[in-house]
């Protein structure tokens, strides 16, 4: 575990380093904004990751975001990045797909997100 991900402020250094009242941090995580590490007696333990999710959620608050719409956008955000990662993944699989049968295949045009691209790819035998 890096320190980054490291649980280690307690709810009121947690809450005093973000600038809000502990009991804000403990609405935050009703509502699901936050999950802070809970030790086997059940103390919160809060991470630098988490004190960087909370200036997120201060940040959206101020600007009149309500707390339903800041869950939405943090969940869309994290949903954004796994599908991110995950294209990235793809064009990796791809292009390591297509220097395999870079040989005397013939070239396909193929259109990814609005770029078209020319890629080798073997022919294909469908039988009808």
């Amino acid at each position: 575990m890096n320190r980054r991900e490291e649980a280690v402020y307690i709810i009121s250094v947690a809450a005093e380093l973000a600038g809000v009242h502990p009991q804000t941090l403990r609405i935050y995580e009703r509502k699901g904004l936050i999950a802070p590490y809970r030790t086997p007696g059940g103390t919160r333990r809060y991470s630098d990751a988490d004190l960087q999710r909370l200036g997120l959620i201060q940040e959206l608050t101020s600007t009149g975001v309500n707390l339903e719409g800041v869950r939405r956008i943090m969940e869309l955000t994290a949903e954004n990045a796994r599908l991110r990662n995950q294209v990235e993944r793809l064009r990796r699989l791809l292009e390591e797909s297509d220097a395999r049968f870079s040989g005397d295949a013939p070239r396909r045009t193929v259109i990814s997100m609005g770029v078209v691209r020319k890629r080798n790819l073997p022919d294909i035998r469908r039988d009808a």
